[in-house]
């Protein structure tokens, strides 16, 4: 059920680092579209059981909501496996990707990011 009485934002984006750092992603081919690793990082995010903070830095705004999520599944996924979560679902999916892309880098910098390795071990490949 949607949450009417929240007033939820048309746009989302990152950190101003991690969106330097998915920009990145998208030129080294890791990622076809910045789409595509903006929702990777809010499933790594919700994956790894991570409690996402407030974005304190500079936020770069990177997609309109209805662009990104033209279908609602990331409103619906986000609900779905945080029930107890009463605030704006894209404001969590922001903190979400935030926090996603975090633990994205530091595995790239360790050079232990390894994309499709991670789809195959939550897909049984």
């Amino acid at each position: 059920m949607i949450n009417e009485t929240i007033n939820e934002p048309i746009t989302i984006g990152l950190g101003e680092i991690n969106h330097e750092w998915i920009k990145r992603f998208k030129e080294e081919g890791l990622f076809s579209e910045m789409r595509d690793a903006y929702k990777f990082a809010i499933a790594y995010a919700l994956s790894k059981g991570v409690t996402p903070p407030e974005i304190l830095i500079k936020k770069e705004t990177v997609f309109n909501i209805g662009s990104l999520d033209f279908d609602r599944e990331l409103y619906f996924c986000i609900t779905s496996l945080m029930p107890e979560y009463k605030g704006s679902v894209y404001e969590m999916a922001e903190r979400l990707a935030d926090a996603g892309m975090t633990e994205l880098v530091r595995d790239y910098q360790d050079g232990k990011l390894d994309v499709v390795g991670l789809i195959e071990s939550q897909t049984g490949n």
